[in-house]
């Protein structure tokens, strides 16, 4: 046996162990002669004994090699060398002796075994005997007879109802799937949507299927690639139409494998997850608004599984398992357990890193779903039109009639929980002492209940869960579509807003893009793609006012409100998991924070006559607001940056309290502040500015100061304490590390420009003792040395140590030249310094004249602008006469028929740092006299704004129309 490896060992154990059984399924097998051929018995017999086996490595690989352990360490295994070692647990693991003492140490084991195995025989013998019985029928399906029985896949999906699973056949006329279910669902879909787009060949379809009441056969599904452009957006409009028609009936589950790319039509070929019960959801306690909003997209195309979304599932944390995402390269690694071998202590089970495998979900090998977002929309606002009007002429539910009694499956539960439950419930120490961990599967599946609302909480219907993952299966929920059912789910069709559809499905295409690309994208590295081609001074001002009054109206018009009079919006935002689509959280990045300011300033430009009113503006202030209010209340932020996190918060109601005038938004300031006070900042893996414990500084800071409570400044000096701790400080400088980024970088909102900046504020304050404010002074000097280190003359800009080769440096304020020189702006109005001085103009010279990116504040035009217009105020080597950056950003907007917005560009992104709401704020700050505090720098100017509303226009001149 030299060079025998354990898994070989215990091949031969698992294949003594199963012989009964798979002896007797071959003599039952042999027993269907002359329906089948001799061939044909020795091929189904063949594959039956390898999916056996398979099944049975699975469930029984760990116990084994508990159990050669357990014998080396006793002694009854004497031999040193592992292959001896492997040879004599197989001679012990096949004596007679062997079973009673698993069954006198594992007492569920065998019979859970056997009947799994039992399960799994007598489903692989149905198959065989409905081959005998329906032979005659499929020629329906493949167009010629049969013949011979060529080929035989089982298993092709989870094993369900005693070992029953989806198999694959080859004949000499084809191939034809069998599924042990029902399929009047599939044929009934197919009928419907050959009646709502016609019997066209390139219509999205179900394949044929034989039904046979209790198992059916289906034509087999066989993917290609789409040949040229053409063939690809008729295969994405087809997705549109898919989504459009899931969404009337209820359909789920139709993820990367459950549809499968054949050229031009998308075919989905497991139609059973239909008429899902409509999704109900518990009191936030954060306003109507938010509630409707996690309604609407629990029960928006979300759910049908086609659009991307990245699953939190035990496991599977951050995989795209959707049938138009899961892209190549775009799927993190899975880490998996194995028997891993060649380690110092013998065999063990480890975790080892696997690729994703994807499936044949795509239309091309290198698909860019990127290049066929409009054709997606298209497709689900052509069809859902289509379908509006057959309801409206009363044709939709005559149409729909013939689901009722369908069977159809209700997903229940994530398949990844029922996996990762049945893994426990096969492990040695849950067939050791099976009672205890039938409890402890009970307790997990009933506080999954309490989450999932779709889960069974009955304690009788659990156990079933249970008993069913003991011998094997995947437990499934089957039952007859009632007429009921279907004029539920055709109600919540009828209430959807398809305008909040189709920004939820542009929203996840994005997000899946740049789950993909991050910042690799194609603009990054092409350059300034957004430039106005014709920038133009006339009337600037109408033309400011009329773009943003409109931006606040498209604002307004796709926002969820609730008769509380809350408000708030749904947008891709970055999570621990990638980018995904949800309602806003209370930040100021993103969320309702950056929202609600940049409508409180609109609302005070409109009180000074300097912006046009909106209606609606005043409620949706006051809404969101509200929602602000309550989240910040209710909802712990993981994070404490000051511009997601704590810190935004912060920050963001104190902004608001300034401009409306309303301190009683200091209460919920000081609720956020002293909810960090509970956290461990020396725990914290980040200390950037924008998500990082270094952005709370300048919050607290300000809540110190509005409120005169020395405790907030107590807390920022913790926080500084703790940034002071994890500092890298060489002589090359200072610089924190990242678990974003593979070293220490440069830059405002990410690195140490931003994190120095923030310890040089700080040490101008009271915060900490004088020996204190001295170390944080020298640590931010030591900060600035490391971004100073950055700076490259022969290209006149600061190197971005995170970009990978091929990619642009970009001014902007998050990574590059705007963030550094607006820091250095603020620290030289405050200090004087040269060297805060040269930084500035360095920075102005590197970012001047360099339009296009985007025209957001994070990434943008209107960020530039901020740090052109702040230099001119300060140094007068930084001339500013002629507002060059409104122009521009005005006369792209116009050209490119909106806003485009920063990474998320093609997706209606409501935010503050890259959406509509920074662009709302940036056509305010156009007009000389608007006092609005800048977000970049997190500033507050208490009393400011509404001192502004009654002042004259500034002296200072930005082009004609703007003249006092």
């Amino acid at each position: 046996m030299a060079g025998t490896t354990v898994v070989d060992s215990f091949a031969l154990v698992i294949n003594h162990i199963t012989a009964d059984q798979r002896e007797a399924l071959s003599r039952r097998l042999n027993s269907l002669a002359p329906g089948l051929s001799a061939a044909e018995i020795a091929l189904i017999s063949a594959q039956a004994e390898s999916a056996l086996l398979e099944h049975a490595h699975l469930k029984l690989n760990r116990l084994l090699l508990l159990e050669l352990h357990a014998a080396v360490r006793s002694g009854t295994i004497t031999a040193t060398d592992s292959a001896e070692q492997f040879a004599q647990f197989v001679q012990l693991a096949t004596h007679p002796d062997f079973s009673a003492h698993l069954e006198q140490r594992y007492p569920a084991l065998r019979p859970r075994f056997q009947q799994m195995l039992a399960g799994q025989c007598t489903a692989v013998e149905e198959l065989a005997t409905r081959i005998v019985a329906d032979r005659d029928d499929f020629p329906a399906l493949l167009g010629r007879p049969a013949g011979e029985l060529l080929s035989v896949s089982l298993g092709k999906g989870d094993l369900h109802s005693q070992g029953r699973t989806v198999a694959r056949l080859v004949f000499e006329g084809g191939t034809l799937m069998y599924k042990p279910r029902s399929l009047r669902i599939d044929a009934t879909l197919d009928a419907f949507l050959g009646a709502v787009f016609g019997d066209v060949p390139d219509r999205v379809r179900v394949p044929r299927v034989i039904d046979r009441g209790s198992h059916g056969w289906a034509a087999f599904a066989a993917h290609r690639y789409c040949d040229g452009d053409q063939e690809l957006q008729t295969y994405y409009r087809g997705l549109g139409h898919w989504l459009a028609v899931l969404r009337l009936i209820g359909g789920t589950d139709i993820h990367l494998e459950n549809l499968i790319a054949v050229g031009p039509v998308p075919v989905v070929v497991d139609a059973e997850s239909v008429f899902a019960p409509v999704i109900e959801i518990e009191t936030s306690g954060y306003g109507q608004a938010y509630d409707i909003a996690v309604k609407l997209m629990m029960n928006s195309v979300l759910r049908t599984g086609i659009v991307p979304f990245r699953t939190a599932g035990l496991g599977m944390a951050g995989v795209d398992l959707s049938a138009a995402g899961a892209l190549p390269g775009e799927q993190p690694r899975l880490r998996v357990p194995v028997i891993v071998e060649d380690t110092p202590d013998g065999p063990r089970l480890g975790m080892v890193d696997a690729d994703f495998v994807t499936s044949q979900n795509h239309p091309s090998l290198h698909p860019d779903v990127s290049q066929y977002w409009d054709q997606i929309s298209e497709g689900f606002m052509q069809a859902s039109q289509r379908l509006r009007e057959l309801d409206a002429s009363g044709a939709l539910m005559p149409l729909l009639a013939p689901f009722e009694g369908c069977q159809v499956r209700d997903v229940r539960r994530p398949t990844m929980a029922y996996a990762e439950i049945g893994r426990m419930l096969w492990h040695p120490a849950s067939l050791h002492d099976e009672p205890k961990a039938v409890a402890r599967a009970m307790d997990l599946l009933v506080r999954n209940a309490q989450v999932v609302r779709a889960a069974p909480s009955e304690p009788a219907a659990i156990m079933g869960e249970i008993d069913d993952l003991r011998y094997g299966d995947i437990p499934i929920f089957a039952a007859p579509v009632a007429p009921d059912r279907i004029r539920t789910v055709v109600a919540n069709w009828r209430d959807m807003r398809i305008d909040l559809e189709d920004v939820t499905i542009r929203s996840t295409l994005v997000a899946t893009d740049l789950n993909q690309h991050a910042l690799a994208r194609a603009e990054a590295r092409e350059g300034y793609s957004y430039a106005a081609r014709n920038p133009r001074p006339d009337d600037l001002d109408a033309r400011r006012r009329t773009l943003s009054a409109a931006a606040v109206e498209s604002l307004l018009r796709l926002s969820v409100r609730g008769d509380d009079g809350s408000m708030t919006w749904i947008t891709p935002e970055i999570t621990p998991n990638g980018w995904t689509v949800q309602p806003v959280r209370p930040d100021t990045y993103f969320g309702l924070g950056g929202i609600a300011f940049a409508l409180a300033g609109y609302w005070l430009e409109v009180q000074a006559g300097r912006a046009d009113a909106v209606a609606g503006l005043e409620p949706a202030l006051e809404g969101s607001i509200q929602v602000l209010a309550s989240m910040s209340r209710l909802d712990h932020s993981e994070m404490d940056g000051g511009f997601v996190g704590a810190g935004s918060r912060i920050w963001a109601l104190l902004a608001l309290a300034d401009m409306l005038d309303r301190p009683a938004l200091l209460d919920d300031a000081r609720h956020c502040a002293a909810s960090l006070e509970q956290h461990s900042f020396d725990a914290s893996p980040k200390f950037e500015v924008l998500d990082g414990v270094s952005g709370a500084i300048l919050p607290l800071i300000g809540l110190a100061d509005a409120t005169g409570e020395a405790r907030w400044l107590a807390l920022a000096a913790r926080v500084a304490r703790a940034v002071q701790a994890a500092a890298i400080v060489d002589s090359d400088g200072a610089r924190w590390p990242s678990p974003q980024f593979d070293e220490p970088i440069g830059g405002f909102a990410h690195g140490a420009m931003g994190i120095g900046w923030s310890l040089a504020r700080l040490a101008a304050t009271d915060a900490g003792t004088a020996a204190e404010r001295d170390d944080w002074r020298q640590l931010a000097a030591a900060a600035f040395a490391f971004q100073e280190a950055l700076f490259e003359p022969a290209t006149g800009r600061w190197r971005d140590i995170h970009l990978k080769d091929g990619q642009k440096n970009f001014p902007t304020w998050c990574h590059g030249s705007v963030g550094i020189g607006l820091a250095h702006a603020d620290l030289y109005a405050r200090t004087g310094s040269e060297q805060h001085l040269r930084g500035l103009r360095r920075a102005v010279a590197d970012a001047s004249g360099k339009w296009g990116f985007s025209h957001t504040l994070c990434h943008g035009d209107l960020s530039t602008r901020e740090l052109l217009l702040r230099a001119a105020e300060l140094d007068p080597a930084c001339p500013y006469d002629v507002d060059a950056a409104a122009i521009e950003v005005i006369s792209s907007i116009e050209e490119h028929h909106g806003m485009v917005g920063g990474l998320t560009r093609a997706a209606f992104t409501p935010g503050l740092m890259i959406g509509l709401a920074g662009a709302i704020y940036g056509f305010c700050r156009m007009h000389p006299a608007c006092a609005m505090p800048s977000p970049l720098l997190l500033e507050r100017t208490p009393g400011a704004v509404r001192r502004s509303q009654n002042a004259a226009p500034s002296t200072r001149q930005a082009v004609p129309e703007y003249a006092g």
